[in-house]
C-alpha cells in the first residue's frame, strides 16, 4: 500500500498512488459479454483508452488477475475458500506463492443478513482507515466511502447482447485501480450467487 499524502491527498492508495488523480475524474469499467470478450473487464478512460484489464486466472476459477495497460500483471483478486461472508483478498503479484506481506486489502459482506447491501474493505495493519462499498436494491448505483465520507460513485449502464458499463466518478486522490477492483469483486460475487440460485432452482424443479 502506498500513501498519497505526499501529493496532498489523505486517502490511502491500497494498490498504487500512480492510479490517483489530483482532481475529480471519471472512467468506465466495460463489462465484456460472453459474446465479445469472454466476460472479462476493462477499465478505460472516457476516450476509450485502456487503463487496466481484468482476466480470470483460469477457466474454472473466479479469481481475477489485474493487468496494467502494458499487459503487466500487478494484482490478483482471490476468493477465499469457506468464508461465511464471501471474503476476497487482493494480493500484489509475486513470482512466488502469495505471502501475508503481499496482501493489499480484503473485502467481505458487512453482515450475514441477506438484505444487507454493504461490504467492508480492510487494509492490512491499518485500523484508522475504513472503506465501505454500498449499493442500491437494483445494484445499479454504488458508493464507496472512506471513513464515512463518499469518495466515489458508480452507475450501471446495461446493454442487451453487448458490453455493459459502469460509469465511475472518483474524487481527487482516490486509487482508481483499487476502486475498480472493489467493483469487479462485487460483480464476481453477484455472478456466483446468481449461478448458485439458478442451479438450486433447476435441482428443485428436477426433483419435483
Amino acid at each position: 500500500m502506498s500513501r498519497t499524502a505526499e501529493r496532498g491527498f489523505t486517502i490511502p492508495a491500497p494498490i498504487d498512488s500512480t492510479y490517483c488523480h489530483p482532481t475529480s475524474t471519471q472512467f468506465k469499467i466495460v463489462i465484456q459479454s460472453a459474446f465479445s470478450g469472454g466476460g472479462t473487464y476493462q477499465v478505460q478512460d472516457l476516450e476509450g483508452n485502456l487503463v487496466l484489464k481484468f482476466v480470470k486466472s483460469s477457466f474454472l476459477s473466479s479469481n481475477q488477475v489485474v493487468h496494467d495497460a502494458r499487459g503487466n500483471a500487478v494484482v490478483i483478486l482471490k476468493k477465499k475458500t469457506f468464508s461465511a461472508r464471501g471474503k476476497w483478498n487482493a494480493f500484489r503479484v509475486n513470482k512466488k506463492a502469495h505471502e501475508p506481506e503481499d496482501l493489499l486489502f480484503s473485502m467481505e459482506k458487512e453482515s450475514l443478513i441477506p438484505w444487507n447491501r454493504s461490504f467492508r474493505i480492510q487494509l492490512p495493519g491499518n485500523g484508522s482507515d475504513e472503506f465501505t462499498l454500498s449499493f442500491n436494491s437494483w445494484a445499479s448505483h454504488f458508493k464507496l466511502y472512506h471513513n464515512g465520507a463518499v469518495i466515489a460513485e458508480a452507475d450501471m449502464k446495461r446493454k442487451f447482447l453487448s458490453n455493459s458499463q459502469l460509469i465511475v466518478t472518483a474524487k481527487a486522490g482516490v486509487d482508481q485501480a483499487f476502486l475498480a477492483s472493489v467493483l469487479v469483486i462485487y460483480r464476481e460475487r453477484a455472478k456466483q450467487q446468481q449461478a448458485g440460485a439458478s442451479a438450486a432452482a433447476a435441482s428443485s424443479a428436477a426433483a419435483g
